[in-house]
């Protein structure tokens, strides 16, 4: 494996290990929500922001956060949970140099790139068409550079 390919391998691995631990703290952030006076908190956090709060469409918006069900939030904060437990599984199988770890990420990264081109044709951001390109790349990069990961023997020599 030649250095370029080792370099981006690794970018590989820290995207997914620094995305799986924000979307563990966000997960967390989300459960500590339960139980909480949404609404009033919703209005600190305008306050906070020098937010209009006087008018009619942000004080729309913080009625209806104050609508939020617990279930919505431990949903939500489960969902969070299992997307950044899965990231890490594959940062953790792709620094281990599993093939395994190959599959699921083409696949779980694959399969969310419609979604993103649906993105960028609806609204045209920087954001959207990086993180359009970094996973297109991403995907690119596992298929093609198959020698990565060696195949194993399934036959133990003695």
């Amino acid at each position: 494996m030649t250095a370029k390919q080792d370099w981006f391998l690794k970018v590989i691995i820290w995207e997914l290990a620094v995305k799986g631990a924000l979307l563990l703290l966000l997960a967390g952030g989300v459960f500590s929500l339960i139980n909480k006076d949404l609404e009033i908190l919703s209005k600190q956090l305008a306050d906070n922001l020098n937010l209009d709060v006087d008018n009619e469409y942000i004080n729309l918006l913080l009625s209806q956060v104050g609508m939020v069900k617990t279930t919505f939030l431990v949903e939500v904060s489960i969902g969070l949970s299992l997307y950044g437990g899965l990231s890490w599984v594959e940062a953790y199988g792709l620094h281990k140099r599993k093939r395994w770890a190959e599959y699921l990420t083409v696949v779980a990264t694959g399969l969310f790139i419609p979604f993103e081109i649906y993105g960028v044709i609806q609204r045209l951001t920087i954001v959207r068409t990086a993180v359009l390109a970094l996973n297109i790349a991403i995907v690119y990069y596992l298929i093609k550079h198959k020698e990565l990961f060696p195949k194993r023997s399934s036959v133990r020599k003695s």
